[in-house]
């Protein structure tokens, strides 16, 4: 039996160094990291190839539920796969709770949901902020590169062909296209 570490974070801007220190605190012997968004199990390598190493009586350590999942139907399919495995799973925030007895598989399966709703909330957010800036006329993509544009349509101007522009510039063909349509 060893004691198995999960962290997550949703970019790669974040840091995992609490969650990390927290694990080895407790004695950890492997910890999984992904840096990725938590709204789907599929996309998340680590967390994959935990699930497919840890053995019969080990426990999996996870800080906090949202680490694990960002939506009921993900954790509890995490939480079965585990436990078809006869793998404990602990979260820290839930007071250490055996998620797989019936209490704890209550008290998993809600507080997984309020993790969902909360994520639902926070994109909520983002897209009403987004709609109030484009109604304020501010940009939401990238700024155009005014110089590189320039330099594309000389170039083109000059009798050079797209693919040429693309790789001399080194930009993408798309980007000759967008400088060459405006």
């Amino acid at each position: 039996m060893i004691k198995i570490g999960y962290v997550r974070v949703s970019s790669d801007q974040q840091s995992l160094e609490s969650q990390i220190e927290f694990l080895n605190k407790i004695g950890c012997e492997k910890i999984y990291m992904d840096k990725v968004s938590g709204k789907s199990s599929s996309n998340r390598i680590q967390l994959n190839e935990m699930i497919n190493y840890v053995r019969e009586g080990d426990v999996v350590h996870v800080t906090k539920v949202d680490r694990i999942a960002r939506n009921t139907v993900d954790a509890l399919k995490i939480a079965d796969q585990l436990q078809a495995k006869g793998v404990g799973i602990i979260f820290h925030d839930l007071g250490e709770i055996d998620i797989n007895s019936d209490v704890g598989r209550v008290i998993y399966t809600t507080i997984s949901a309020f993790a969902e709703m909360e994520r639902k909330r926070i994109l909520d957010r983002c897209n009403e902020g987004r709609a109030r800036a484009k109604a304020a006329g501010k940009n939401l993509g990238r700024v155009k590169d005014v110089i590189l544009h320039k330099k594309i349509n000389e170039l083109f101007n000059e009798g050079m062909n797209k693919n040429l522009i693309a790789k001399s510039l080194k930009c993408s063909r798309s980007t000759v296209y967008r400088a060459l349509a405006n």
